[in-house]
């Protein structure tokens, strides 16, 4: 509940302004502050409920200073500002605000704010609690199960993934003298799937032998430290710790997270989570497992006693065999194909905000299917048993979305010659899908903001408010902050809108699930086609793997379509691809993890092996879906180190 709030703001003109408005409201104000160090000092003798925060401050310090700390604390903020440039609502977004006013503003614009902010540190506090008392609950029941420790630490990881996403984690034991007694390296494969990596497996992929291993496998504190790390400073990280750089080599990763739990007999359990993603952990990942130290201390000391007495030093790798795990869950995604780690981090979000009634905007390029992600956030939701309603804000004429969002009584205007209920009455109970909110006229966005506050609706020439009870769900392809900055969006309604921010990646951050796709669109246009279309040649793939996809998942589908169509072979070869050569490029401002044609050879070998359920020579065989000899295909997964 937001009741006391502090003002921060070196205008006493305006400070005094929003003192008084916000007092005519019912909220007390706590103190008014106009620098850093005033803030902090007010902080101190009474903590506030929320803070309204000028981003210009006297003194060296700024309101983004102030913003950084009052993230630790947990103490929600919107800031204040003159000025809502693209630059200031970068520096905004990266603080993570609960609003944003600009001045000028009114009264109505301040309360508001403070209602959004309101509503969406509710929202933000429930996933919290809600992921806390599941963890904490797992971990207790866990400790209870009568598993092998193997398993054990595979449970504990998989249960963070989605709320602490990793392609690559380790587990380290250590002792008070700090040498390593437990190491365990799990990797994910799929979304529910982990493979728990053995110390031969790991050399061979580290192309590295034992006595180079041991050489480079020692700790040094600074590897230990609790922290997130991304972009330069996971770089400076590598270069402290020369394990840390082969790990991150070996599994194309980029970013860290660590956190190091103190036993109660004096050993420390070390969990280095990894992610191939940049920019992935933040604060809110250490807060959790701080608030789990507890409970984790309690089930991670009888694990590791028991492995202190079998095992010493880096031997403990090669007792350990190379082991693939499957997790018990429920989730079944629907019409989403691939197991890329970019992938993989939008499905750990959906796991977490479908359950809710949580507002969620998806962002995206066009043809990256975010259709598929409202479609299994409704399906997973409460709500799936009731209607989930689609309405495309870019293809509905401006005079008529009005009428056709909220509706309209016989008469209100001419040709309503009966009245008729907008499609927000007709997704009473389910969700409302606004696809391309970006292009919904301006005017307009005000009645939506407010029926998302008040869960009401008014029909055109309507006398009496109708109740709502649905989910929003928003999307679009248009970057909002630079739509806000030209006027185009309210910023009010972009925070109301943004709880759950869901980013949809483009094709060309997802390569590795191109042969998947591939797959699946072959098997979809050749049954709707009645065609005998058996797969692609190891050039097309090759080609598909280079070419940057502008048009991302819808072009590869309509490609594949077209390509289906024309050919009159089982193979189709590379004459179906019809692209300029200058697509090849990638884009060079984006940071890709590149594979190397062998490892893309070998995934793609084994996705077709993986289709014809093992079977290499005879009809409908690997080789004869990759038109190549059974004795050539036989000779390459030997050299690919391909096994059953």
């Amino acid at each position: 509940m937001i009741e006391k709030i502090l003002i921060v703001e070196d205008e006493f003109v305006v400070a005094h302004d929003l003192q008084m408005t916000l007092k005519k409201a019912g909220y007390a104000v706590i103190g008014i502050a106009a620098s850093y160090s005033q803030a902090l000092s007010i902080i101190e003798l009474n903590k506030p409920d929320l803070v309204l925060l000028d981003i210009y401050l006297k003194g060296k310090l700024t309101g983004i200073d102030l913003a950084k700390q009052l993230l630790i604390w947990h103490i929600p903020f919107i800031y204040i500002s003159a000025n809502s440039n693209e630059k200031v609502l970068e520096a905004a977004k990266d603080t993570q605000p609960y609003g944003f006013i600009v001045k000028p503003y009114r009264d109505s614009d301040v309360l508001l704010s403070i209602d959004i902010a309101r509503y969406r540190y509710q929202h933000s506090m429930n996933i919290k609690m809600s992921t806390e008392l599941y963890m904490q609950g797992f971990l207790e029941d866990l400790g209870k199960m009568p598993v092998s420790w193997e398993q054990k630490l595979l449970q504990i990881s998989s249960a963070f993934q989605p709320y602490i996403p990793f392609d690559f984690i380790i587990i380290l034991g250590l002792t008070k003298e700090n040498p390593v007694y437990h190491e365990t390296s799990i990797s994910r494969t799929r979304f529910n799937e982990y493979e728990i990596i053995s110390f031969p497996e790991f050399l061979k992929l580290a192309h590295i032998n034992k006595e180079g291993f041991k050489a480079i496998h020692h700790l040094i504190p600074e590897s230990l430290t609790d922290g997130a790390y991304s972009g330069d400073d996971f770089i400076a990280l590598r270069q402290k710790s020369p394990l840390k750089n082969l790990i991150a080599k070996t599994f194309g990763l980029e970013s860290n997270l660590i956190k190091a739990i103190q036993l109660d007999n004096g050993d420390t359990v070390v969990l280095s989570f990894y992610s191939r993603l940049n920019q992935v952990y933040k604060r809110e990942h250490l807060d959790l497992l701080t608030y789990l130290n507890n409970t984790l201390t309690a089930n991670l000391e009888g694990i590791t006693n028991f492995e202190k007495e079998k095992a010493t030093s880096v031997k403990v790798y090669e007792k350990i065999s190379t082991t693939s795990f499957k997790t018990d869950t429920d989730i079944k995604f629907q019409g989403i194909v691939g197991s890329s780690a970019a992938l993989l981090n939008v499905l750990d979000q959906i796991k977490i905000v479908a359950p809710t009634d949580t507002s969620v905007l998806i962002t995206g390029e066009s043809g990256t299917g975010k259709e598929k992600i409202v479609k299994n956030l409704h399906l997973l939701s409460p709500r799936s048993r009731q209607a989930l309603v689609t309405i495309n804000c870019a293809a509905i004429p401006s005079d008529l979305i009005e009428s056709i969002l909220f509706g309209h009584e016989k008469g209100s205007f001419t040709g309503a010659t009966e009245s008729r209920a907008g499609k927000f009455e007709e997704a009473n109970g389910g969700t409302i899908f606004l696809d391309e909110i970006g292009e919904m006229p301006f005017d307009l966005q005000s009645k939506l903001l407010r029926v998302l506050q008040e869960k009401e609706i008014e029909r055109i020439g309507g006398k009496l408010p109708i109740s709502v009870n649905l989910r929003i769900i928003a999307a679009t392809n248009r970057n909002l902050g630079k739509e806000i900055a030209a006027g185009r969006f309210r910023l009010d309604l972009y925070y109301r809108l943004n709880i759950f921010p869901i980013h949809v990646p483009s094709l060309r951050e997802r390569k590795d699930d191109i042969p998947l796709l591939v797959n699946h669109f072959l098997d979809l246009h050749a049954k709707k086609l009645k065609k005998n279309i058996k797969g692609i040649s190891a050039k097309m793939m090759a080609d598909f793997m280079r070419y940057n996809w502008p048009g991302n998942i819808r072009e590869l589908d309509h490609l594949i379509e077209r390509s289906v169509l024309l050919s009159q072979t089982s193979i189709i070869d590379e004459n179906f691809l019809d692209v300029p050569n200058n697509d090849y490029e990638l884009d060079s401002n984006r940071k890709q993890v590149i594979k190397t044609i062998a490892e893309n050879e070998r995934d793609y070998i084994m996705e077709v092996l993986k289709k014809c359920d093992g079977k290499i020579a005879g009809e409908g065989g690997a080789a004869e879906l990759l038109g190549i000899p059974a004795t050539t295909l036989s000779s390459k997964i030997k050299k690919l180190g391909i096994k059953r």
